[in-house]
C-alpha cells in the first residue's frame, strides 16, 4: 500500500486512526502524528514491506517490534498495538502473507508532548548542573530497565533529538529505530554504522554495541546539552581521544563530573559498565576497582627457620640413610629408621602450609601414627 496521507483513516485491530502531519522518515518507513478513535494523539510508524528488501528483514523487524511493544516504563512511549494492513483490513503481523506484497506494518505509540533536548538547545535554553543531574538520574533509570531485560534492549541512538522533555519536566526516551537498523544490517551487506555520529562509541562502529554503549551516548548527550557544543567541538585529550569533561563543563559538582567522565571512557573495558554503577558514583561513592576485589594473600607470621630447619634436616637424614647407608641396614631397620626423618619432614611441611607450629605438630603426630600402624600391621605381612 502507498504511504499514509493527511486525513486518511487507518483501521487497526484495536482502534481507528486519522492521520495527521508527517513527522519524518527513517529506518524502514515513515512516522505520522495521528488521532485515535478515543481522541488521544498517537504516533503511527508505517513500515512498508516493499521497502524492506526481503522477507528476512521483515521477519527480523517484526521480532524486534514485538520487543518494543512489550516495553512498559513511564519514560518510554507506550505501544498500543502492532498490526499489518493493506489499507482495507488489519491483521496480526504473523499473518501478513494474507495481505499480499504491498502491505505495511504499523506500530502505534503514544505521542509525547514536549520539546526534545535538541529543540531546547537550538532555542538557546540552558540547563543548570542540578537540572542536568536530575535529568541524567531519570534517564539512567530508563537504561537500567532496558538493560535489565532478557535479553537486554540496547537503544543504540541516544542523542538530544531522541530525548523529549514533557511540560511536567519528565524526560521520555523515544525512537528505537536503531534497533531495526541493527537487524537490517544482519541481513544486508554494509550499513555497519548504527547511531548518530559523535554520540556513539568505538565498539558500536564495529557492530559490538552493548549496554555500556548507551551510557557513552547518554553522557555525550548531557555534555552537549550543558555546553551547546556538538561532539566534534568539545575539548579532547590528544593522547586518549577522550572528551575532557571538566574543561568542557567547568564548575560541575565533582560527583557529576566523575560520573560523566566515567561514562565517556573511549575503551569500553574502562567505562562504567552499568546504569547502576553511574548512580553509585552520583551518590558520591567510589566504585571498587575489579582487581581490588580479588583476595589478597595474608602475610605469613611464622619465621621461616621454624619450618625450614626440620624440613631440611629430615630431608638430609632420609638422603643419607637411603643414599649412602642403604646397604648397611636390613630392610626392617630401614623401615624402622623412618621414625628418624619422617616426623621432621612432616612437621616442616605442616608448619609451612598452616603457618603455625600447631599445624606442624598435627602433621608430625598423624604421620608418626600412620607409620606405626604400617610397621606393626602391614609390614610384617609383606
Amino acid at each position: 500500500m502507498p504511504e499514509f496521507t493527511a486525513s486518511e483513516r487507518v483501521v487497526g485491530r484495536n482502534s481507528e486512526y486519522v492521520v495527521g502531519e508527517r513527522l519524518g522518515e527513517g529506518g524502514f518507513g515513515l512516522a505520522f502524528v495521528a488521532t485515535a478513535a478515543d481522541g488521544r494523539r498517537v504516533v503511527l510508524k508505517q513500515l512498508r514491506v516493499a521497502r524492506m528488501g526481503d522477507w528476512k528483514a521483515m521477519e527480523l523487524f517484526e521480532r524486534e517490534a514485538r520487543v518494543l511493544a512489550s516495553l512498559a516504563h513511564p519514560n518510554i512511549p507506550r505501544c498500543h498495538e502492532f498490526f499489518a494492513t493493506d489499507g482495507a483490513r488489519a491483521v496480526d503481523p504473523a499473518d501478513i502473507a494474507q495481505l499480499g506484497g504491498d502491505a505495511s506494518l504499523v506500530l502505534v505509540q503514544d505521542h509525547v508532548d514536549g520539546a526534545s533536548l535538541a529543540a531546547r538547545i537550538a532555542a538557546g535554553e540552558r540547563m543548570t548542573a542540578a537540572q542536568a543531574e536530575a535529568l541524567l538520574r531519570e534517564l539512567l533509570g530508563v537504561l537500567d530497565y532496558l538493560h535489565g531485560l532478557h535479553p537486554p534492549v540496547v537503544h543504540r541512538d541516544i542523542k538530544p533529538a531522541n530525548i523529549v522533555v514533557t511540560p511536567a519536566g519528565e524526560p521520555m526516551l523515544i525512537d528505537f529505530g536503531a534497533i531495526q537498523e541493527r537487524l537490517r544490517r544482519d541481513s544486508e551487506v554494509g550499513s555497519t554504522t548504527v547511531g548518530t555520529f559523535g554520540f556513539f562509541p568505538m565498539e558500536q562502529v564495529l557492530g559490538k554495541a552493548r549496554p555500556a554503549s548507551d551510557l557513552y551516548a547518554l553522557a555525550m548527550t548531557m555534555v552537549v546539552a550543558l555546553t551547546h557544543r556538538q561532539p566534534d567541538e568539545l575539548p579532547i585529550d590528544p593522547e586518549t581521544s577522550k572528551v575532557v569533561v571538566r574543561s568542557a563543563c567547568p564548575g560541575l559538582p565533582e560527583r557529576l563530573a566523575r560520573a560523566l567522565d566515567g561514562m565517556l571512557e573511549p575503551a569500553v573495558g574502562r567505562r562504567l559498565a552499568s546504569a547502576r554503577d553511574v548512580l553509585v558514583v552520583l551518590a558520591g561513592d567510589a566504585l571498587q576497582r575489579r582487581e581490588n576485589s580479588l583476595p589478597v594473600p595474608a602475610a605469613r607470621s611464622l619465621p621461616p627457620a621454624v619450618y625450614k630447619a626440620p624440613l631440611y634436616t629430615g630431608g638430609a637424614a632420609a638422603l643419607l640413610l637411603y643414599g649412602f647407608f642403604f646397604d648397611a641396614f636390613s630392610e626392617t631397620d630401614l623401615v624402622a629408621l623412618s621414625f628418624v626423618w619422617l616426623p621432621l619432614v612432616l612437621f616442616g611441611l605442616g608448619a609451612r602450609l598452616n603457618d603455625s607450629i600447631a599445624g606442624g605438630l598435627r602433621w608430625a603426630v598423624l604421620g608418626t601414627l600412620l607409620l606405626g600402624v604400617f610397621i606393626l600391621g602391614v609390614f610384617p605381612a609383606l
